[in-house]
């Protein structure tokens, strides 16, 4: 049995970790070693660091692919490459060593003051970022937003300090949240439902002034499947139907929005060259050819983690297109984590991943069963894993909600 007092530190102490979209990169780090360090006390004091076999083998398959970078560093020619790996994914091992150590701390409470703490940030972040667009003039902003201006975008992304892929996909996150609760939500707590439809609207508003393409993508595609599951009436449907118009219809209306769609729809599918305009480039394109090029030599073993950025690189070199933003100047990634792993390991590897992703997937947490969607999803555009929020974001509560249990723990009798 353990306390109400350290039952109840432990929950605060994690849900502080949830906090770290408006913490910034470096408040991030330090609430996790904050976590880690108390983590580590309680294991000692506890003497909950006594492991059993199944414990082990779900540190192992949570953590694979930190494990295999360590693997890969002692091969690895480019020992600082991987080294670098190393520190910015570490919380692939802090997180499900420490919880599972303190697994009887991960209760329903602890999962669902972290879930709503990751709410409040996002929609505080957001609050701010606007709060800096209102301060600058939002009508001025709006009209000289552009291509080679993209105003809009770089306010979000230098106040917050996230990619802006990676800030769609906390933020979209946080509205399924809202979203999930409204499913839920029972009797009539119109104030609640008030307030949930408000945030939903409000972060799916900020995401499409930035245009993350692919994180309203996932939006729609997991508020589908929580209808699916939760929803049974046909009145109830049809509600669900008109809000989804409705938010639809606004993110349609945004000039950002409506210049993005534009550049999807006139991309050419052709390779980077010589006096194409910047707008016209195909980056992506460029890109997904030069993987290709790699993985037809390669994709049975791939070419190890400290060469898959050399190797690209090199095939980048016979575009000859040039400007700020062309393969010279900036190291495009695979953009596509599946096929970075691919790269780095070869199909093998690849199975091994998935393997991992997917290691909680009897769990029948229908919130859980959403993020692995999101994530899954978020893999095919973005190396999320290579960057420390991405990492951060997948980690802290995939773990969680992996060894979320449904009763909370008992405190002992004071």
């Amino acid at each position: 049995m353990i306390s109400l007092n350290r039952l109840k530190g432990y929950e605060y102490i994690t849900a502080l970790v949830a906090a770290f979209p408006l913490l910034g990169q470096k408040g991030g780090v330090y609430t996790v070693i904050l976590w880690s360090v108390y983590s580590l006390y309680i294991a000692m004091t506890l003497k909950t660091y006594r492991l059993t076999k199944n414990d082990v083998g779900n540190i192992v398959m949570l953590s694979a692919l930190y494990l295999s970078y360590i693997v890969s560093y002692f091969f690895a020619a480019d020992k600082h490459e991987v080294g670098k790996l190393l520190e910015r994914t570490l919380p692939f091992l802090l997180f499900p060593l420490f919880m599972i150590m303190n697994k009887q701390f991960i209760t329903k409470n602890a999962l669902t003051l972290a879930l709503r703490v990751f709410v409040v940030s996002c929609i505080l972040l957001g609050l701010y970022v606007w709060g800096v667009i209102f301060s600058e003039g939002i009508e001025k902003i709006f009209k000289e937003d552009h291509y080679y201006n993209p105003i809009i975008r770089s306010i979000f992304s230098n106040t917050t300090g996230i990619h802006l892929p990676y800030l769609g996909m906390l933020f979209v996150f946080a509205a399924l949240l809202l979203f999930y609760e409204m499913l839920t939500a029972k009797g009539k707590k119109y104030a609640v439902l008030a307030a949930c439809l408000l945030g939903i609207v409000f972060l799916l508003f900020s995401v499409a002034a930035f245009m993350a393409r692919m994180s309203l993508f996932i939006f729609f595609v997991v508020a589908v499947f929580f209808t699916l599951k939760k929803v049974r009436s046909v009145k109830h449907l049809i509600g669900v139907g008109l809000l989804g118009i409705i938010i639809i219809s606004v993110v349609l209306l945004l000039p950002s929005s409506q210049r993005r769609i534009k550049e999807s729809l006139s991309a050419k599918y052709e390779l980077p060259h010589a006096g194409q305009p910047s707008e016209e480039v195909n980056f992506r394109y460029g890109v997904y050819h030069c993987v290709n090029e790699v993985l037809k030599e390669h994709w049975l073993m791939g070419v190890g983690v400290d060469n898959v950025q050399k190797e690209l690189d090199n095939c980048y070199s016979a575009y000859t297109y040039r400007g700020t933003d062309d393969y010279i100047n900036i190291s495009y990634n695979s953009h596509n984590q599946y096929l970075d792993i691919m790269l780095k390991y070869g199909v093998f590897g690849l199975i091994i991943f998935l393997f991992s992703l997917l290691w909680g997937v009897k769990n029948k947490n229908i919130l859980y069963q959403g993020f692995i969607i999101i994530i899954f999803i978020a893999l095919l555009t973005e190396n999320m894993f290579t960057r420390q929020v991405g990492v951060l974001f997948f980690t802290f509560f995939n773990t969680l909600f992996f060894l979320n249990k449904e009763r909370k723990a008992l405190p002992e009798k004071q």
